[in-house]
């Protein structure tokens, strides 16, 4: 029997209609299973949505969730979310329009680490405090953890910095690395098994803890990858590995995932067809997400009419959307951050300060409180 039996399949519209003019939209293939299903595969509807908390400020920037505590970056405010539905204003975090990083170095530090607007700012998890902290690596594109050591990428250079071993309020101005094997920018930095992802425009290189008490970290000796991001903040990961939308001096706007040090192409024709007739991808956001044993990697292009969201379990694509029965158009999903925290999913609103439970329990979007 086929995989994808009649009307059951993933989304893929190609340059031509007459060859496959295919859309699959707020569902997904799951095969059937084992036993004596009656078919082999089936759609399953994708999540719905409803208000959990709505924070005063928007939208929601990034999200974190660890050991029971939840937060949120929401405008130019860090907020903390309680499973009573409710909120606290926890400071200020300048706000630039672009996703918020949030990075935790343990009960061992205590601290999060959270970049916005091109600062860092330090949350103490024991007094509850926020405070803005030089990293040396202003202005910030995004932080990381690895290693006991908190990581600041410094934007529009191939320049990182690290803090103080378990303590991201001490940042020495020596502490600073360069990436001096390849001429391209870095734009993207993201921490992976241990690893840290430096991601240029074009190529990409792959950094580790040698245990060298002078030079923490060091590039992996023969690891240079031919291929770099297409927007910054579109990685993510998610299933063991690394998933991104990448870019190359031959060109972009192709989905990769990492095997290994290996870029592998999960776009297919359809997708990237779909992403070329896109004006701009460089602000595109990744978020991703694992619910009843399939991990979805998420693209949000606020410029597309849909989020295109790959499904690791069943190697394919489909789309989410919210239909505009004013213009009759289809529009981006909601999401463009997530995190898990109370036994629930829950996803920040791209355009407002709504942080909804995601579930496949809810057979519709409830988003009438909103309006």
């Amino acid at each position: 029997m086929p995989p994808y039996p009649g009307f059951i399949g993933p989304s893929n519209t190609l340059r031509s209609r007459n060859v496959n003019a295919e859309r699959t939209i707020n569902w997904y293939v799951e095969a059937a299973g084992p036993g004596a299903p009656k078919v082999a595969s089936w759609l399953v509807p994708t999540p719905g949505v409803r208000p959990f908390v709505v924070l005063d400020n928007g939208p929601v920037r990034g999200l974190f969730a660890q050991d029971g505590r939840m937060f949120a970056v929401g405008g130019s405010s860090l907020y903390e979310v309680f499973a009573s539905h409710t909120v606290i204003n926890r400071g200020t975090a300048l706000a630039d329009g672009r996703p918020a990083t949030i990075a935790s170095n343990g009960a061992n530090g205590g601290q999060l680490f959270i970049t916005s607007g091109g600062l860092g700012y330090i949350y103490s998890l024991v007094t509850d405090t926020v405070a803005p902290v030089t990293t040396n690596a202003e202005p910030v594109q995004m932080g990381a953890f690895s290693d006991g050591y908190f990581i600041a990428l410094k934007a529009n250079s191939n320049q990182f910095n690290i803090s103080t071993l378990y303590d991201g309020t001490v940042w020495d101005p020596l502490d600073v690395y360069q990436v001096s094997t390849v001429a391209d920018q870095v734009v993207t930095l993201v921490e992976s098994h241990r690893d840290l992802w430096l991601l240029g425009s074009q190529t990409s290189s792959v950094w580790s803890n040698t245990g060298d008490a002078d030079t923490v970290f060091q590039p992996i000796a023969g690891v240079k990858i031919d291929q770099g991001s297409g927007a910054a903040f579109s990685a993510v990961t998610l299933d063991n590995t690394l998933y991104w939308l990448g870019g190359n001096a031959q060109g972009d706007r192709v989905v990769y995932r990492a095997n290994g040090y290996t870029p592998e192409r999960i776009s297919d024709h359809g997708v990237e067809y779909a992403l070329d007739q896109v004006p701009r991808v460089s602000d595109a956001i990744g978020w991703g997400y694992q619910q009843e044993g399939h991990a979805f990697y998420c693209l949000y292009v606020p410029l597309a009419q849909t989020t295109w969201v790959y499904d690791v379990a069943t190697r394919v694509w489909h789309e989410r959307a919210i239909w505009d029965s004013v213009h009759l158009r289809w529009l981006p999903h909601y999401g463009r951050c997530h995190c898990v925290a109370f036994g629930k999913h829950f996803i920040g609103d791209r355009s407002s300060g709504a942080i909804y439970e995601l579930s496949l329990d809810l057979a519709s979007d409830d988003v009438a409180v909103l309006a």
